[in-house]
């Protein structure tokens, strides 16, 4: 008899933005929009710490949780920017990426055939998070400017609903929700008694009067939430793959214990680059003035283009662009994107179906590319 792989392998779908950047390996010369990876080096002070420490000797296991003199800065850095007051020894615990911190949450708090809540358009890969436990996908509605109301998140609730998982400022669309929002879906999910998973991965790249605001600086609301946060976006650390996660000690607690029996810890060296990174926070400035520039040079290219609304993204360093003027199928405009105009973008359609006729615009790449994949869009659009 052959044996098949495992019911939770099958429901995980591959991420519709890899397929796109698998495909784009085919092409020499590309513009490229489609994956959100900052295309700066990582920060000299950071990248020269770090080989010090190596230099050192400093490559050993740690403790799961990550080093107490990391955590001990983690704490400081959420109590002075977020308000979360959440104790290092015992509330705080650095993973591999926020992606692991994301994975190791759904993991710990939800059982197979609970339900948990997503606003969608939504990032793909909670998809796959979801259905590593067994639990049940669930989408909320969003408004027009794609963040979800406390009656959305109500109506998809259930008896069966476990979690909510929030993502401020979003990936794909870039939107920010207020704060007033956020309480407010907040008191829902306190109603319903739900968990909720805080993904603030693009904190620090906020624009215009957009402010970011930590739900679990509440105390009410830490007692119910998984905060989880990234190096990668803010410091330009993709590669390095580390990220933290604050939470009620309980559950902080059995994070750990996962983590322990699938990474064991994060490499020392990313945690010494994480602890430089939080030791010279002004490059994290320089990083947001370069993407802001390049929000405004990305929108005001594509107000110019007929049958495209941009829409006001305010946060992270993405364009959820509504093409359904040009095209039905967001896949289709963006595979003759690719190969009619060599630009690469994400089409709409994978991050929900409520994304249909969008495309995905990453500015998270140089200016001189936006302009070529720009001039390429129009020169696409004027020859049909």
């Amino acid at each position: 008899m052959e044996r098949g792989l495992s019911r939770f392998t099958k429901r995980m779908p591959q991420s519709g933005i890899r397929e796109v950047f698998d495909a784009a390996q085919r092409y020499d010369d590309l513009a490229d929009l489609s994956i959100g990876e900052p295309d700066f080096a990582t920060p000299e002070p950071i990248a020269s710490a770090v080989a010090d420490a190596i230099g050192n000797g400093v490559s050993s296991y740690t403790e799961t949780v990550g080093r107490a003199d990391l955590r001990a800065a983690l704490a400081e850095k959420l109590a002075a920017e977020n308000g979360i007051d959440a104790a290092p020894e015992s509330a705080v615990m650095v993973t591999p990426g926020a992606m692991g911190a994301l994975f190791a949450a759904m993991q710990v708090l939800c059982d197979p055939g609970d339900e948990v809540l997503v606003p969608e358009p939504y990032w793909p890969n909670y998809h796959g998070h979801v259905a590593s436990v067994g639990a049940e996908f669930v989408p909320v509605e969003t408004d027009d400017e794609f963040v979800p109301t406390p009656e959305s998140v109500a109506a998809a609730a259930s008896d069966q609903t476990t979690a909510l998982l929030l993502n401020s400022p979003a990936n794909p669309t870039g939107a920010v929700v207020p704060p007033d929002r956020l309480r407010a879906i907040y008191d829902v999910a306190a109603e319903r008694d739900l968990w909720v998973i805080a993904d603030e991965t693009y904190e620090d790249l906020v624009y215009d009067d957009a402010e970011h605001y930590s739900p679990a600086s509440d105390d009410a609301c830490f007692e119910r939430t998984v905060t989880v946060h990234s190096f990668s976006k803010s410091y330009a650390m993709t590669g390095w793959r580390i990220g933290y996660a604050s939470g009620p000690g309980p559950v902080v607690d059995a994070m750990r214990v996962l983590q322990e029996h699938t990474v064991s810890s994060v490499a020392e060296p990313a945690q010494v680059a994480a602890m430089a990174a939080l030791e010279n926070r002004d490059v994290v400035e320089d990083i947001h003035r370069a993407f802001a520039d390049r929000r405004e040079l990305i929108l005001e290219r594509l107000a110019a283009v007929d049958g495209i609304d941009a829409g006001t993204p305010r946060g992270a360093f993405y364009v959820f662009a509504d093409v359904s003027d040009l095209a039905a199928d967001s896949r289709t405009f963006v595979d003759a994107l690719m190969a009619e105009a060599g630009v690469a973008a994400v089409p709409g359609a994978v991050f929900g179906e409520s994304g249909e006729g969008h495309v995905r615009f990453s500015y998270a790449t140089d200016a001189s590319t936006i302009e070529t994949a720009m001039d390429r869009l129009e020169g696409l659009l004027e020859s049909a």
